[in-house]
């Protein structure tokens, strides 16, 4: 690979998770300058065979910048975090078109959201990608006996995905209480739209706690990092006096 040419992972519609060589990009009248780059949606053309790992991109035609995302720090760090959920959280060529929608939908609205609106575009959207995964929580009843839970003692088993009622519950079984609040909140976060989460005012101590529900998810069952370099940008900015996320 020459100095001019760069190592790229691109998230598509037809193939999913594909690396490639962008030839030439870092040539001054490159075809390519100003296209590759991150939150980018390209028309390209990229060529893999079947016995090799890496593909050629050879030319690109910018279809939508996202121009909004990178001009604000919370926006860019919750949209790099998505690209870190993709990266991490995806198989090499698994074509998944929902996820790909899902994604479109996600840059589309965290461009002209409010920047306090980021965090909840973010976590409702992975929680939505958890879901189309296949891993969506049992949030109605007792995962285990299908009794409605009508106390105010909620309690989440992870490894069991869903709430569970407390004569369920198995002795050091780990589990993580919840206020109605925050599962009210999940539920919203499901059902509704992202164009009507990014107008959404919360609570941030129930935001907070229905992020970490989303986390510990996503941590269990699709191997998400708790870590994300992304999230060590967010917890630099403050507002307030708080963390940003």
């Amino acid at each position: 690979m020459t100095e001019s040419s760069r190592l790229v992972t691109f998230y598509s519609r037809e193939m999913g998770k594909v690396k490639g060589v962008a030839k030439g990009v870092g040539r001054p009248r490159s075809r390519l300058g100003g296209k590759v780059e991150l939150f980018n949606l390209i028309e390209a053309d990229f060529y893999k065979k079947e016995t090799t790992e890496l593909g050629i991109l050879s030319g690109a035609h910018l279809i939508n910048d996202f121009k909004g995302i990178s001009e604000e720090p919370r926006r860019y760090g919750f949209g790099s975090a998505w690209c870190e959920v993709l990266d991490r959280a995806s198989q090499p060529e698994e074509p998944h078109p929902d996820i790909f929608d899902l994604t479109y939908d996600f840059l589309d609205k965290l461009r002209s959201a409010r920047p306090e609106a980021a965090g909840l575009l973010f976590w409702s959207a992975l929680f939505k990608f958890i879901t189309v995964s296949g891993y969506a929580p049992g949030l109605e009843a007792c995962v285990s006996c299908g009794t409605e839970i009508e106390t105010d003692r909620l309690m989440i088993s992870f490894q069991r995905g869903g709430l569970v009622c407390p004569k369920c519950v198995e002795p050091d079984e780990p589990i993580m209480p919840i206020t109605r609040e925050t599962l009210d909140l999940l539920d919203r976060m499901l059902a509704s739209p992202l164009a009507q989460l990014a107008l959404a005012e919360i609570n941030p101590k129930t935001g907070r706690q229905a992020a970490e529900v989303v986390l510990s998810l996503g941590a269990y069952h699709i191997g998400l990092p708790r870590n994300l370099k992304s999230f060590k940008f967010l917890d630099k900015l403050t507002d307030s006096g708080k963390p940003g996320r």
